[in-house]
């Protein structure tokens, strides 16, 4: 990985092969000289080689490159073409995996800045740089000059009438299932209430050769159990944070929390490992999955078995929320290169590239509202691909909604909260138990 984040401008006409050049042509016209030939000056002009243009390098922060190979050779495309069409910009990928993404680049962000041009981050860490480092570039005059309108999630992306940041991933809940299961088990519908998913998932569990639902459950998870898990303050009309105070085991949070714990008991998979999770949905055991959209066209091909009976409906508790988020470009203003960083963002949402990153990738929604009048084959994946429509017709709020100003500390809240609540799935102690001290956890770490 380059630490270079400046203008690496050379002009290669002092390189070796430039001089070695030149010579050449001095002695061949010396030599024409010397037999008393009149050398064609305009011809020798014409021959040397001029200087390149300078380079711009661009480092470009993700976590596709690690570990997300469904996803990467998409976006390797797009900023491949990118790179073709301006010859004069290279783009070099850097960044972290997706489990510690968040710690590694606000800790960054506390050491001064974040060493990179553009970057590509989760909503809780692209709201963090914005408003608590000041560390983006408005972006605005991106959307302007598109004609884009970006959906009202870039609000958390909002400071002072700019917009320092462009969704490029919506990453959306909702409830996944697999019809061929349900219909064996006697549902000839999803589940549309609290109690009819409890009851499929206990119908469908026959375990170890198939299972009700797949809940990630184990710290070893990382982000991804908090990820799934936050949805679950949501069934009864709670927040993990409302505001400036931190809600952890409010009474609304313990009972959804409490329905989780009787989804996951039901399910047969607790103590599985995220992997064994994901090797049992692909090989069509799994009943139903708190899924997001991301990489589900990959089932086609990863499971055959599976993705002809995959389909989706709204979460089953009244309200019908779930999180969505939207992951989007920042342009960090420490950047040398901001005007060549902003052509690269511009690029990433242009309409056909942005469809092309969507599709190929298996995500529902393209967070600009009016992106159909630019794609006319949006309209038709949004009505021709099976597994949609549950996604469509969900209610869906971000992590502003449900943490408040503590957004800025998704990460840490997650991981005290899974910490906490592993002694609940252990049976060690009641979910109540465990949020309360969740709770005071919190609020040691991040009122100290």
């Amino acid at each position: 990985m380059s630490d270079s984040n400046h203008d690496e401008s050379s002009k290669e006409d002092s390189g070796k092969s430039s001089l070695s050049r030149r010579q050449f042509l001095g002695a061949s016209a010396a030599g024409a000289l010397a037999v008393g030939l009149t050398p064609n000056l305009s011809k020798l002009k014409s021959l040397q080689i001029r200087p390149r243009a300078a380079t711009t390098t661009l480092k470009l922060i993700s976590w596709e490159p690690f570990g997300q190979s469904p996803e990467f050779p998409a976006w390797t495309k797009v900023v491949n073409e990118f790179m073709a069409a301006n010859p004069t910009i290279k783009v070099e990928w850097g960044g972290w995996p997706f489990s510690t993404f968040d710690t590694n680049i606000i800790a960054e962000a506390q050491a001064g800045g974040v060493n990179a041009d553009v970057v590509m981050a989760p909503p809780e860490a692209a709201s963090t740089l914005i408003a608590k480092y000041n560390l983006a570039v408005p972006l605005q005059s991106i959307t302007k000059k598109l004609g884009l309108i970006p959906i009202p999630a870039h609000k958390q992306f909002t400071l002072n009438g700019n917009l320092y940041a462009l969704g490029v991933i919506d990453v959306a809940f909702a409830l996944t299932y697999d019809q061929r299961l349900l219909k064996a088990a006697g549902f000839s519908k999803p589940p549309s209430t609290m109690e009819q998913w409890l009851a499929a998932v206990k119908a469908t569990t026959k375990s170890p050769s198939q299972f009700g639902a797949s809940l990630i459950n184990t710290t070893a998870a990382q982000a991804d159990w908090w990820n799934q898990l936050q949805n679950f303050c949501l069934p009864y009309g709670g927040v993990w944070a409302k505001g400036t105070t931190l809600t952890i085991d409010s009474p609304a949070n313990i009972k959804g929390v409490e329905y989780w714990l009787s989804l996951l008991n039901a399910s047969g998979i607790k103590g599985t490992s995220e992997t064994a999770l994901t090797k049992l949905v692909l090989s069509d055991r799994v009943a139903t999955q708190f899924n997001v959209a991301a990489g589900l066209s990959n089932y086609k091909t990863l499971a055959p078995k599976l993705y002809p009976n995959l389909r989706s409906t709204p979460p089953p508790w009244p309200s019908k929320k779930a999180i969505a988020r939207l992951h989007p470009l920042l342009v960090m203003k420490s950047s040398k290169n901001i005007e060549a960083s902003m052509k690269l963002v511009e690029w990433c949402v242009t309409p056909k590239n942005l469809y092309y990153l969507t599709v190929t990738n298996g995500y529902p929604i393209i967070p600009f509202s009016n992106f159909q009048d630019f794609e006319p084959g949006y309209k038709k994946y949004l009505t021709n691909t099976p597994w949609l429509p549950g996604f469509l017709e969900t209610n869906y709020v971000g992590e502003f909604d449900i943490l408040g100003q503590y957004t800025y500390a998704y990460a840490q809240i997650g991981n005290i909260i899974a910490q906490n609540l592993e002694r609940a799935v252990s049976g060690s102690a009641s979910v109540a138990q465990a949020l309360h001290s969740a709770q005071t956890q919190a609020k040691e770490s991040l009122h100290a």
